[in-house]
């Protein structure tokens, strides 16, 4: 997708994330639009941050959407340590998945829902 296609965005972006304002730096926009529809409609189609060095995503926290980024740039996923913190990524991470749209990385963490939660996770799971 990305060879030949100059509606592609060329340069980085700084996001700037969460209550805490925390930065995530030099994120290629290419490569966020080749796997990403939303980030293809938002960096490829005028909008404001088409031209923006940095970004603002106030609804989810650093390490959530560093996972995120991290996925749609190396197709790994990571959801943390420990059984309960992979639970809560999981489904934080759901959540980012639906809203940039990246159907794979939702697949993912639907399936990680269901292999991690047991009695023991789900009350606090459910409590976040």
């Amino acid at each position: 997708k990305m060879w030949g296609d100059a509606t592609l965005p060329e340069g980085k972006v700084t996001f700037i994330v969460g209550d805490d304002e925390e930065r995530y730096e030099h994120v290629s926009k290419c490569v966020l639009c080749v796997r990403s529809v939303f980030f293809r409609t938002m960096f490829g189609i005028g909008m404001k941050e088409r031209d923006a060095a940095e970004v603002t995503v106030s609804h989810t926290d650093l390490a959530s959407f560093t996972a995120l980024v991290r996925y749609l740039l190396t197709d790994q996923l990571d959801l943390g340590e420990g059984e309960g913190e992979q639970a809560r990524r999981a489904l934080v991470l759901r959540e980012l998945a639906q809203m940039y749209q990246v159907p794979r990385l939702e697949l993912l963490c639907a399936q990680a829902l269901q292999e991690s939660v047991a009695p023991a996770t789900a009350v606090p799971l459910l409590e976040a």
